[in-house]
């Protein structure tokens, strides 16, 4: 069977090398086609959706386009695993222990349903007829953002052998300062209390409608027929 199938993947490639031609530059420019792709994409991070591979949709609807499933909520193995650490300028504290801006839960799933890629022939500033590349946007298929976003952002500073944005520390507890001077321990109101430390949190979820074309192509190219642009 393996032969057999040999021989004939052979044969279909033989015929196709048949009909292949060499072409000079000036034959390519002259050459003129149709095609083109409609494409999706999705960008998952840190949710139900991007962990389970079992997943098709990041969400399921009824007929009347209601969600009832959705697959975009947070999830995560450990907390520090899932964030964005950046170390501006390599900023230390008065320890030499380098300081981290530090965005915590950091998560979000992002998808257009359709888009289109093909070629088209602009008039480029010369005058002359240009190839470009052409992305096509519909109305009826928006860019779907859910759950986009950080619980938390912190700057966070390490000790020796360990970074600043390995740090863990939640919200559990705080030092209430009396009138009389003294002081006493509290627990950390529920809407706070176990969440990780920062000072502030961002989420984003909508869709962003797009309709349009959008050509791109070499501004430099004369078109001339010289050579491909």
């Amino acid at each position: 069977m393996y032969k057999i199938l040999c021989a004939v993947v052979c044969a279909a490639l033989t015929q196709t090398h048949a009909g292949l031609v060499s072409m000079d530059n000036t034959e390519l420019t002259a050459a003129t086609g149709q095609g083109g792709a409609d494409l999706s994409w999705t960008l998952s991070l840190n949710h139900q959706y991007a962990n389970d591979m079992s997943k098709n949709n990041i969400s399921i609807m009824d007929a009347n386009g209601k969600t009832t499933q959705a697959f975009y909520g947070y999830q995560c193995s450990s907390n520090e695993f899932c964030r964005l650490a950046l170390a501006p300028n390599n900023h230390v504290d008065a320890n030499g222990n380098k300081k981290w801006l530090v965005f915590k839960q950091f998560q979000g799933t992002l998808q257009i349903d359709q888009f289109s890629l093909d070629g088209v022939t602009i008039i480029n500033r010369e005058g002359n007829p240009q190839t470009a590349m052409q992305l096509t946007f519909y109305d009826d298929k928006p860019l779907k953002i859910r759950n986009l976003g950080f619980a938390t952002l912190a700057v966070e500073t390490g000790t020796t052998g360990k970074e600043g944005y390995e740090n863990t520390s939640t919200y559990t507890t705080y030092t209430e300062k009396k009138a009389d001077g003294t002081t006493s321990t509290l627990a950390v109101p529920d809407f706070d209390r176990g969440s990780e430390q920062g000072f502030m949190g961002v989420n984003v979820h909508g869709n962003m409608h797009m309709s349009g074309k959008l050509n791109i192509f070499s501004f430099n190219c004369t078109g001339n027929g010289a050579g491909r642009c």
